[in-house]
């Protein structure tokens, strides 16, 4: 038995059971089939925000980089909203406020910041390698699973054809 042909099922004992996918019937399959196809739907998604997410501790990281000494006394622009902005001034290049979550902020030291948005880059690093792995298996077996029902496709338009070819022969042989 081929671990292409076969998917772990939860029996009502709790253990898993494994089902050979060739024994089971082609409306059973596309059952099978879409619910894989929604599974890896969810964990590309998955895999998308997680690397939108590290992006973005990227993109904070850079910015406590940028801050330098010819960065202070500088004039930004300070957002009060997506689009409305007023100018500030630099007076502080030691010290961030680091958004951590759920709407609570920390002051942090500029080396802390840094150590903080790297132990999050790497979270959500592994975090997204785990999810691709995950998306890998489940194409495997979604690859696999097309093959059997291209198979059973095959043989049901192949049984059709004879059953088709031995009526005509019944046909014509009862004219005789």
């Amino acid at each position: 038995m081929s671990s292409a042909s076969t998917a772990a099922a939860n029996a009502n004992n709790g253990k898993n059971q494994t089902i050979n996918l060739e024994d089971l019937p082609l409306t059973q399959l596309q059952k099978i089939k879409a619910q894989l196809e929604e599974e890896l739907n969810g964990l590309t998604g998955a895999f998308s925000q997680m690397k939108q997410a590290q992006a973005a501790f990227r993109e904070c990281k850079g910015c406590i980089d940028a801050l330098t000494p010819e960065s202070l006394d500088k004039t930004i622009m300070i957002p009060l909203t997506n689009s409305l902005y007023v100018p500030g001034k630099l007076s502080n290049i030691e010290n961030v406020v680091v958004d951590v979550g759920t709407g609570y902020y920390v002051e942090k030291s500029k080396d802390d910041a840094i150590s903080y948005y790297d132990a999050k880059i790497e979270y959500v690093q592994n975090n997204a390698k785990t999810i691709q792995d995950t998306v890998e298996q489940k194409q495997a077996s979604y690859r696999g699973l097309l093959e059997i029902m291209q198979y059973k496709l095959t043989q049901q338009q192949q049984q059709q054809k004879q059953q088709q070819g031995a009526g005509k022969q019944a046909a014509t042989g009862s004219r005789a």
